[in-house]
């Protein structure tokens, strides 16, 4: 016959097991997320030293490469001047500069593509702005950029690629279509991300060359890119992302945003 009293130890024993269970638990399950927060951590570092090399890389190469080229582009157009307009010379350095204007405007392009900014969280409206700013300053051409819906983060790595998409979009708006303004439009949908290039240029019927680069970005993203012509009214490029693949956090649509992302989506 077991006593009370050996119950009572039977019962504190494995109360105190199970409690040392549990704490060794606790202790296993905070180390993990100790573990996982530092490589978070070291990797986010290691991306902002690598984004800062190639800053200064890009810079480097703006302040020596292609300031030279401008400077002999200059003075090769001085040459010229001082040349008959109808001598075979002066077409010959006319069309020499015609194509060193389109080498340094690819430098610039590629100058741009070395400069990714931290589009981390809610920072991707920033780096769109300061990018269209650059443009702006490099083209003469007026830039403006929208924003609708309620601002969300969106995830770092996803980011990149959208931010990649869209800079495309915005190089060839000022480089290849003649506008005189272009805008730019975020759409924080509930359902979708949706990001709008617009120019006022002439439409050449030529598409963006970096466009089956952008829609394979796109695919990675669920996402889909499209291109609209409209004569007399310029083009627009308009990329949509799923929340739930670019939101840090998604949202759960109620008819209210699934009605106000069906009126954008027809709208545009």
């Amino acid at each position: 016959m077991v006593t009370p009293f050996f119950r009572s130890e039977q019962i504190l024993s494995f109360s105190f097991f199970l409690l040392l269970g549990l704490l060794l638990m606790c202790v296993a399950l905070g180390a993990a997320g100790l573990l996982h927060w530092r490589r978070a951590r070291r990797a986010y570092e290691d991306r902002l030293r690598l984004l800062a090399e190639r800053e200064r890389v890009a810079a480097t190469l703006h302040d020596t490469l292609l300031q030279s080229m401008q400077g002999m582009i200059l003075r090769f157009q001085g040459v010229g001047h001082r040349l008959a307009a109808d001598s075979p010379e002066r077409a010959t350095i006319d069309h020499i500069l015609d194509q060193a204007d389109e080498v340094l405007a690819e430098g610039r392009h590629q100058i741009l593509a070395l400069r990714v900014p931290v589009v981390y969280g809610d920072k991707l409206s920033q780096a769109f702005a300061a990018i269209g700013q650059s443009l702006q300053e490099n083209y003469a051409i007026p830039f403006s950029m929208r924003v609708s819906g309620r601002v969300t983060p969106v995830n770092g790595d996803r980011g990149e690629d959208i931010y990649a998409i869209v800079r495309e979009a915005l190089y060839h708006a000022y480089q290849h279509t003649g506008a005189t303004a272009v805008e730019l439009e975020l759409v924080y949908g509930c359902e979708f991300f949706s990001l709008y290039v617009r120019d006022n240029g002439m439409v050449s019927g030529a598409p963006p060359r970096a466009l089956p680069a952008m829609r394979e970005r796109a695919a990675r993203l669920a996402g889909t890119v499209e291109l609209q012509t409209l004569a007399e009214q310029g083009t627009e490029v308009a990329l949509r992302v799923p929340g739930e693949v670019c939101y840090q956090m998604p949202c759960q649509p109620g008819w209210r945003h699934r009605l106000a992302d069906w009126l954008r989506q027809h709208m545009h």
